[in-house]
């Protein structure tokens, strides 16, 4: 062909083959049409140009194309031979000549887009005139590509008899939809189209709070701070959130798009479009070679053609190493997205875990020195009624349940006993969100204690089971862990807040504690400590309860040996290697001689010795105090911090609160796994 093919052209004719294949029918105008709905702009202007919604219009389209009418009619017939072709029968010809220049023409599109002419479906009259129309204009307009909206105009011009019914019956005109078209294409500024070959990959965030201007999210001010102070940079003005799933990364670049929305941002940003990338929907579905470096390159296009365009990438750790694989080749779509990263136009917001960064931004210097890091820690418990207060609305308003303030704080406590496996405002929400269905299938309007317990139920009927000796034993497991940390002089970085026996889903007891305002030295002293913290909860069952090692222990024996065997190969703290300033990561200590790894274990358990003469020491000092804990964790399950508090100043009337003043955000827990 004298013309060549865009990328988001190519596209489409790449879904209309796999449509075509799934449909096991014939490539017409309406495998066309249903490909031209992916893009936001056509299927709106089509809406507007109807009766009909644009739910209704795919209804009917995947009606036709899957032909569930005719497997109606089969059912109602079965056994009959003349059963009624209803894709032919809505003109929708199949078996049509094809003109035999257009034939040649379309035949060049699939070679262009495909890399074959043998893509195993076959094309109706109808949709190879419509590509020959399509390219005819660009020659006589004498431009060198045909684009997206030559397809449409094309199409539109050249409508076949099956498309003509069915604008008849949608009451669509297609004079009205050319108008609506191209006035929807005036109005949204060129930037902020979206090719359709990442329809369905990316978003405008935008729209989300254009209807609903008023919509504030609460919190997260100092991240959002760090955020705008970046991108106000001239250059590196990208950033990667790093947290916890459920931590609420994605929540702060909701804030910062709806400060955009509402011009609560810096002033250079208030015509600025926040795009949401998917990368599953990036990679899935690429079977084809190369497609999936060509939409992530139609993405690197849009960020270099607009200066006003912030690309947020959730999970953008998968970029690293991922591609389309053909052939035993694997592209790396990070390294295509290094070079405009160093430029100072472009604005990336990535968020991923804390895992999933350590083993690829850590491993990728080039990309990480690109981002500016910004950790995303649990926010205080007293931070997240706040923090959900929009969300609470909207859930009250779906459900039409009401819920308080008090009860909502009593959701964030259990919320930190049994689901520690997420993130909290993310958990909570969830309860929340459980908790109103809850009541409505009760017939209430409003949750109660009642609603929340019912959650939890199975947690309560399990305790009430487990025999008194596996109670105690639990108890004193947990209130090791929580003497230890409670008394100690170091660790004073954070604070429980609660201490529960209830079984979760995977451990039997839990120790939550909560970030404090207290900024400590962690020197050797305090890792000591820390390690007796974890070693505590094994030494109180063998201290009160006399009890053998048992498997319940493992996840704190495994953090512990841990920390004690970076505090020698790594952290120098020990006389015999730190002398010698010797540091060993886990590659270079497998290829040490044997005497070194046997000064090094020797080492390690010296300072696990010396960590758990350490909890037995508190935990014989403070052995009443274990006493009246355990009795009351027997009793109820689960001790709220105020409760810990009233037992811990009845039985240790001297001042000995050295964390006074702490405020409780949760942070970390000791789990009895």
């Amino acid at each position: 062909m004298s013309v060549k093919l865009a990328t988001e052209v190519k596209n489409i004719i790449h879904q209309m083959v796999v449509t075509t294949k799934k449909i096991e029918g014939m490539m017409n105008t309406l495998v066309l049409f249903d490909t031209l709905l992916l893009n936001r702009i056509f299927a709106t202007s089509i809406e507007v140009s109807s009766s009909c919604t644009r739910e209704q219009i795919v209804s009917d389209v995947q009606k036709l194309l899957w032909c569930k009418e005719l497997n109606e009619e089969k059912n109602k017939n079965a056994g009959s031979q003349n059963e009624p072709n209803v894709m032919k029968a809505r003109g929708f010809d199949e078996n049509g000549a094809v003109d035999e220049e257009d034939t040649h023409i379309f035949t060049a599109c699939l070679v262009e887009a495909c890399g074959t002419n043998d893509v195993g479906v076959k094309f109706s009259q109808d949709v190879a005139e419509i590509f020959s129309y399509a390219i005819s204009m660009v020659v006589e307009e004498k431009r060198e590509e045909v684009t997206y909206d030559d397809i449409v105009i094309s199409f539109m011009e050249n409508l076949s008899l099956g498309m003509n019914e069915l604008f008849f019956e949608w009451n669509l005109s297609c004079e009205e939809f050319k108008e609506n078209y191209k006035g929807a294409i005036e109005k949204e500024p060129k930037q902020f189209r979206i090719p359709v070959s990442l329809s369905g990959c990316v978003s405008i965030l935008n729209d989300k709070f254009k209807d609903n201007p008023n919509c504030e999210i609460l919190g997260r001010d100092n991240e959002c701070r760090a955020i705008w102070y970046n991108m106000m940079k001239k250059t590196k003005r990208n950033v990667i959130l790093v947290g916890r799933p459920g931590v609420g990364k994605s929540s702060i670049v909701y804030k910062i798009t709806a400060d955009i929305v509402n011009k609560r941002c810096p002033e250079m940003f208030k015509n600025f479009i926040v795009l949401s990338l998917d990368v599953n929907n990036i990679i899935s579905g690429t079977n084809l070679r190369g497609q999936a470096e060509e939409r992530f390159q139609d993405l690197i296009n849009l960020m270099k053609n607009n200066k006003n365009v912030i690309v947020f990438i959730d999970e953008i750790h998968m970029i690293v190493g991922a591609g389309a694989v053909s052939q035993g080749e694997k592209q790396d779509l990070s390294n295509a997205l290094k070079p405009i990263l160093a430029g100072d136009d472009s604005i990336v917001i990535g968020a991923t875990t804390d895992e999933e960064y350590a083993q690829t931004f850590g491993m990728e210097g080039a990309l990480r020195r690109r981002f500016k890091t910004i950790i995303v820690r649990e926010p205080k418990t007293t931070e997240v009624y706040d923090m959900l207060r929009e969300s609470i609305r909207q859930l009250s308003a779906f459900h039409g349940v009401t819920i308080s303030k008090r009860m909502v704080e009593t959701i964030v406590f259990y919320s930190s006993c049994f689901n520690y496996n997420t993130s909290n405002p993310d958990r909570t929400k969830d309860l929340i969100d459980s908790a109103m269905v809850t009541a409505r299938m009760n017939g209430k309007d409003r949750v109660d204690r009642d609603c929340v317990m019912q959650i939890f139920g199975a947690n309560f009927e399990r305790f009430h089971n487990m025999s008194k000796e596996m109670i105690r034993e639990t108890a004193y497991h947990e209130v090791g862990h929580f003497i230890v940390q409670r008394f100690s002089d170091k660790l004073i970085d954070r604070k429980a807040i609660a201490i529960s026996i209830v079984p979760a889903e995977d451990y039997l007891g839990l120790t939550v504690t909560d970030a404090t305002d207290k900024t400590v030295n962690k020197d050797k002293t305090y890792l000591v400590d820390l390690i007796a913290e974890f070693l505590a909860g094994r030494v109180s069952e063998k201290l009160f309860m006399h009890s053998e090692n048992n498997a319940g222990a493992e996840s704190d024996l495994e953090k512990a040996t841990k920390i004690a065997f970076n505090m020698v190969t790594k952290f120098g703290m020990t006389s015999r290697l730190g002398e010698n300033h010797i540091y060993l990561n886990e590659t270079n200590y497998q290829m040490q001689t044997p005497t070194v790894t046997d000064m090094v274990n020797g080492e390690v358990k010296k300072i696990m010795k010396e960590a758990e003469e350490r909890a037995r020491m508190m935990l014989t000092q403070h052995s009443q105090l274990a006493e009246e804990l355990v009795n009351e964790l027997a009793k109820k399950g689960m001790l709220s911090s105020k409760e810990i508090e009233t037992i811990v100043k009845r039985i240790e009337p001297k001042p000995t609160d050295v964390t006074e003043g702490r405020v409780a955000t949760i942070d970390t827990v000791a789990k009895n796994k």
